[in-house]
């Protein structure tokens, strides 16, 4: 009777136990790479579809015509002409907080407005304080021609002038348009604006800029902006701009790992498209969401 295993018998179950043990790292890889790879995708998923609804929100509030699509290095398109999708958005954004609180009215009482001197009546009207405001009237973009403008002398962008947005003095029930241009029209509705805001990616932006190195996060290519406060009808663009001009504003982070952002109009509605990329450890390809959303 044996007591003891043979040397044979002994590297027989070695080899054994190694071929399971490998087959159950294997699994267990496989296991792990899969649950990684549902976690980035449901991630992936769910932060792209934040982004469009915040830049939808945004864009809610947004002044009518007032949108370009900008290629860094001088092509600049405006809504209308959106055909072709552009890595650059920008839009002058109204002033809705102070509207929906009652601080202005967003109407002209054109009886009781002094158009000789540019005197606009507004009844429920309050003081707003700010050098950066300026007035849009809603009525110069029944001229049709004036949409065409947006690029080429409507509100400023990137270094072109602005004749169709007025800096203003907002008092008690009155508005005073104290711009060194002054409208050809006055019209009865109209919009407040302090701030424009754009949307680019690293790619697209001057990543050595002060207001993204503030922002004391990790920036890439692939990261999405969204840059604000600043103000095209004085002069100034947003504070990544590549592009020549006075930069100016603040930026914030809208996602990481951002492989592709474009805008364009397609039949009167803007159409945001975003592609969101994260690798995988152990796979060679990594997890690839794509969305679009309509904004009307």
């Amino acid at each position: 009777m044996r007591k003891a295993f043979t040397l044979v018998e002994i590297i027989f179950v070695l080899v054994v136990m190694g071929i399971l043990s490998a087959g159950t790292f294997k699994a267990i890889e496989m296991i792990y790479i899969r649950s990684a790879q549902a976690k980035a995708l449901t991630n992936l998923s769910l932060q792209s579809q934040v982004v469009l609804d915040q830049l939808s929100i945004f864009l809610y509030n947004r002044i009518p015509n007032s949108v370009i699509g900008y290629t860094p290095g001088g092509v600049c398109e405006p809504l209308n002409d959106l055909s072709t999708a552009r890595p650059v958005l920008e839009w002058l954004g109204s002033m809705d907080d102070e509207l929906l609180r009652g601080d202005y009215d967003g109407f002209v009482d054109m009886n009781a407005s002094d158009k000789s001197s540019f005197t606009l009546s507004s009844p429920n009207t309050n003081i707003l304080v700010n050098p950066d405001i300026n007035l849009v009237f809603a009525g110069a973009f029944d001229a049709g021609s004036e949409e065409i403008q947006a690029c080429s002398g409507a509100f400023g962008w990137h270094g072109v002038n602005s004749n169709l947005s007025f800096d203003v003095s907002v008092g008690t029930n009155m508005i005073v348009i104290d711009d060194s241009v002054k409208p050809s029209f006055i019209y009865e509705k109209y919009y407040l604006t302090q701030t424009a805001y754009s949307v680019a990616r690293g790619v697209n932006v001057n990543l050595a800029a002060g207001c993204i190195t503030d922002l004391n996060v990790s920036t890439s290519a692939n990261t999405l902006f969204l840059f604000y406060d600043y103000q095209p009808y004085s002069g100034e663009t947003y504070c990544g701009d590549t592009g020549s001009g006075t930069t100016a504003g603040k930026a914030t982070v809208l996602a990481q790992d951002v492989t592709a952002f474009s805008a364009q109009e397609v039949n009167g509605i803007i159409r945001l498209s975003i592609d969101m990329d994260q690798t995988i450890r152990g796979r060679t390809c990594g997890v690839h969401v794509s969305k679009q959303k309509a904004v009307f």
